[in-house]
């Protein structure tokens, strides 16, 4: 098998050292997440591999990273890609692997455990893709006892039409039920005219969701069976266009991590989570959808924030003297136990997560540049560009912001090759929309 490598390191090492330094192999070098993610755990100690189906991208050229690998499109040649992502494991002694984009629909699938003890940091393959799709999303919440907007799956056009017809007056939203970076979504009223090349399918369903007035909220947890171990949580207040937010500063919001808390406890789940909520002006809580993987709540941390810890070992001790409910009351830190150990289970309430720190705004800087200034709150935009902290540079790891620019090309001919947005993309090689589920 020819394996294609970048190395700054002579050789791996075969034991997890005493001190319980990690392996970890950390796949999707392309997402600034996964930059950051190799920043906080290379910064604790921790051996890091990177691997994507790019040869360059912004992970290869960190010098937190000891060797990069070029592996097959996972998309296009997904039993090349596993075979490889095995290879890599063998050869590098890999104790973890961590995935921070939609590769991890094909890691997850694979049947076999992992050589070497090897942990794949994700959750079992049917509860990943339940949780992928937006309407089976929008079931598990039900079941969970928890509020959810209206949300209807759609797989013919005639379906779309006869819901866009039954809205009346009120407003919904119209998106793919695989989908990311909220691209295709339509803002529809009764008298709106479905676009012809929108495809609805029974293999490429769309949901219908009510549409509800309030504030944004993104939130990243790290989760080890059904625990909150790292969370963060920052309102979606700049973004590419209606898509992707581009700046992140953490809020702490007690209701939202005890939101989190009761969905992911009874599924026992494993790995990285995300959703995106709406909160209203009445202190009400709707998730809109779910992303089981890596997310930009990751630059909300610092290296000081320990985040290894929430990945390899238990911790402890949320900072405050009050939490806010899942109904939006405000509760005694003294009588948080009790409230969670109702809704949790003992084991669960005790599990307090590693929240970030830093008041300091994170944020794609070309990006604010780019779409931040059309915000209204212009001089809001201005102090947080003077504020914060690029996610890509560090003046000590400065080669990642030059490969920046090599990897933005390799995407901008991509599109123009086959007439898709630049967003598209990034990640049209490695995006999974339900593909033999």
């Amino acid at each position: 098998m020819n394996i294609s490598s970048s190395s700054s390191s002579s050789s791996p090492s075969n034991d997890i050292p005493p001190d319980g330094r990690r392996t970890v192999l950390i796949t999707g070098s392309r997402a600034p997440v996964s930059l950051e993610l190799a920043r906080l755990l290379g910064g604790a100690g921790h051996r890091i591999i990177m691997a994507d189906s790019l040869l360059v991208t912004i992970g290869s050229a960190s010098r937190f990273v000891t060797r990069h690998y070029c592996y097959p499109p996972p998309r296009h040649e997904p039993e090349r890609f596993l075979a490889m992502i095995e290879r890599i494991v063998i050869d590098e002694q890999v104790d973890c692997i961590i995935p921070t984009c939609e590769e991890v629909f094909y890691l997850a699938q694979r049947q076999r455990t992992w050589p070497n003890g090897c942990e794949l940091f994700a959750p079992l393959w049917e509860l990943l893709k339940q949780l992928h799709h937006k309407g089976k999303f929008i079931e598990l919440v039900r079941q969970a006892g928890l509020h959810a907007p209206s949300t209807q799956l759609l797989t013919t056009r005639a379906e779309a039409y006869d819901y866009i017809r039954t809205l009346g007056a009120d407003a919904a939203i119209l998106k793919p039920a695989y989908s990311r970076f909220a691209s295709r979504v339509l803002f529809v009223r009764a008298d709106y005219a479905l676009p012809d090349d929108i495809l609805i399918t029974p293999d490429y369903p769309w949901v219908g969701q009510q549409y509800i007035r309030g504030t944004l909220y993104c939130t990243y947890s790290i989760v080890r069976d059904g625990a909150v171990r790292a969370h963060a949580c920052y309102p979606s207040e700049f973004t590419a266009s209606e898509g992707a937010s581009i700046a992140f500063k953490h809020e702490a919001r007690g209701d939202l991590l005890a939101w989190v808390q009761r969905f992911v406890a009874p599924l026992r789940y494993t790995g990285q989570i995300a959703f995106d909520f709406i909160v209203t002006p009445e202190r009400n809580i709707y998730p809109i959808e779910c992303n089981p993987r890596a997310t930009s709540g990751v630059h909300c941390f610092a290296v000081s924030d320990q985040l290894d810890k929430a990945f390899f070992e238990m911790n402890g001790g949320i900072n405050g003297d009050t939490e806010v409910g899942i109904d939006g009351c405000t509760i005694n830190t003294a009588n948080q136990d009790t409230y969670l150990d109702a809704n949790l289970g003992a084991h669960h309430a005790r599990a307090y997560p590693i929240e970030p720190t830093s008041t300091r705004p994170a944020m794609l800087t070309l990006a604010m540049l780019a779409y931040g200034w059309r915000s209204p709150r212009r001089g809001y935009w201005l102090r947080e560009l003077w504020k914060g902290r690029d996610a890509i540079f560090r003046w000590q790891d400065p080669k990642p912001f030059v490969a920046q620019a090599v990897m933005l090309y390799r995407f901008w001919r991509e599109s123009k090759k086959r007439s898709i947005s630049l967003i598209e993309a990034t990640t049209s090689d490695i995006e999974w929309n339900g593909e033999s589920s």
